[in-house]
């Protein structure tokens, strides 16, 4: 088998499961892409099961898989048993997977590095805007056609991370997105990825304008209502909106955990490496370089202030390390 998944499967144990791991915190790209992953893995022979770290946030990923029917292993049992792993849209070398279930084979993502990717298989591709076009890649290898399901899946990665090929879109999402428009459900895919919102969120959403911080071209905004996570990521969404920003952060300050949701207007700084530096010592997220989310634990919250100031420290220190690179 040539290309890279007969690269990937030929440093596969046939005798072991493969579990599909995505970055913790998962969107409908890293969860496509598993899938994608996953259903090719076992027309090569493989058994084969997908799973990550990490809450699952949001309604419309939530309704994506219940639609789907994609049904991922509990990533403590995945932990606790033999698989040989490969990680998909993240890995431990980006911090977006803190913890491999199982033995970490092979790496599929699109995303920058920190640290030397030290795995047997290695599949970078920088230029691509969404994992779940590099894994239709490989059905395009392999000769073979994704199911009407699998399909539908990938073609949502691709919409959600593209942000509809809008945002950060290559030649290879745009193939991809062509291919899969028409074998997948491309009602359910846009139905799946776009936020629903509802009246009754209209007072949660004027109050979310009153509390924000803003340091240079970072926007924090703190809000106080119950929010769902959808809600969060449209605030953040807009807010990035305004002309002299370039990174927002918003946070639900309210119940056992507090929310939040970061946006990158241009990817850089990197929101999902920043994200997983600064709430490392107080919850734990992560993410994309254009998006991510995470979790704070109430008690360990430092208040808007610092919590900016510790932010603006990390996207400095970004900033810096690309100098120093550049030179």
């Amino acid at each position: 088998m040539t290309g890279r998944f007969g690269e990937l499967t030929g440093l596969l144990d046939r005798s072991l499961p493969v579990l599909v791991q995505t970055h913790d915190f998962p969107d409908h790209d890293a969860v496509g892409a598993a899938l994608g992953l996953k259903i090719l893995l076992e027309r090569a022979g493989f058994r084969a099961q997908i799973g990550w770290g990490g809450l699952m946030q949001g309604i419309s990923l939530s309704n994506m898989i219940e639609r789907l029917g994609i049904e991922p292993v509990p990533f403590e049992r995945a932990c606790a048993e033999n698989w040989q792993t490969v990680a998909v849209d993240g890995s431990p070398f980006s911090g977006t997977i803190r913890e491999v279930a199982g033995r970490l084979i092979g790496v599929v993502d699109h995303h920058p590095v920190w640290k030397k990717m030290d795995c047997p298989f290695t599949d970078l591709r920088l230029d691509a805007g969404s994992c779940s076009a590099i894994v239709w890649s490989y059905w395009k290898e392999r000769g073979e056609t994704p199911d009407k399901t699998t399909a539908t899946a990938l073609l949502a990665g691709i919409q959600l991370d593209t942000d509809f090929l809008s945002r950060h879109t290559g030649k290879l999402d745009l193939d991809a997105h062509y291919d899969l428009f028409s074998l997948g459900d491309s009602e359910l895919a846009r139905d799946v990825v776009r936020t629903s919102l509802s009246v009754d969120q209209l007072a949660d959403i004027g109050r979310s304008f009153v509390n924000y911080r803003r340091k240079g071209d970072i926007l924090l905004a703190e809000v106080h209502g119950d929010y769902a996570q959808e809600l969060l990521s449209v605030l953040a969404d807009f807010l990035l909106r305004l002309r002299e920003i370039d990174f927002v952060t918003v946070i639900e300050v309210k119940g056992d955990e507090y929310r939040l949701s970061a946006r990158s207007r241009s990817g850089f700084p990197d929101a999902g490496h920043a994200l997983r530096k600064v709430l490392r010592p107080i919850g734990a997220g992560g993410g994309h370089p254009h998006m991510a989310g995470g979790l704070i634990r109430p008690a360990d919250y430092p208040g808007p202030d610092a919590f900016l100031d510790a932010l603006a420290a990390e996207i400095d220190k970004q900033k810096e390390r690309k100098k120093r690179q550049t030179e």
